[in-house]
């Protein structure tokens, strides 16, 4: 019914969409995805004999607002409600295209990124990627590619075409 109605929807959908992550996760109710975030990478930490993959570990609760908040605007848009602004949905203009907006923090401390790199010697594309088995982009203190002209980059989407935005949310 949240999602239906139109006041504070957008906070409404973050919060639901926060309870709803956490306990299709198994997480504590209403423990909030950072803290539950923080409780798994503990235990990871304390089982693994190897790194925790940064990936298994569940959103952030930044980098899942933005995503509930493009879910969000899909379902609006299949309900024919096209007067939403993408950009206040999870989405941003850069260079004149709309680009997914990940996250609005840093995916770890600068310590730990600086640690983080890959020395690929191709296009960054596969699983073998430091960076991207992670599920970092690369950046300036990768080796080889140094965040630019790689695969594991930003990548731009064209909302002027809304079988792409169905095709990015399903």
């Amino acid at each position: 019914m949240i999602l239906l109605c139109n006041a504070n929807a957008k906070d409404d959908v973050i919060s639901a969409g926060e309870h709803i992550i956490s306990s299709l996760c198994n997480g504590a109710p209403y423990e909030g995805l950072n803290v539950f975030r923080y409780r798994k990478f503990a235990a990871r930490v304390l089982t693994n004999k190897t790194c925790v993959q940064i990936h298994t570990l569940p959103p952030t609760s930044n980098a899942a607002s933005f995503h509930r908040q493009r879910a969000y605007l899909q379902m609006k848009m299949w309900m024919n409600k096209d007067n939403l602004n993408p950009c206040e949905c999870g989405w941003k203009v850069a260079n004149g295209n709309h680009v997914l907006v990940k996250c609005t923090m840093h995916a770890a401390p600068s310590k730990l990124l600086n640690i983080i790199r890959c020395n690929c010697k191709t296009n960054c594309d596969t699983k073998r990627c430091t960076c991207r088995k992670n599920g970092l982009e690369c950046s300036v203190a990768c080796g080889e590619c140094k965040g630019t002209g790689c695969t594991n980059l930003s990548k731009t989407i064209d909302m002027d075409d809304k079988v792409t935005i169905n095709m990015i949310n399903f």
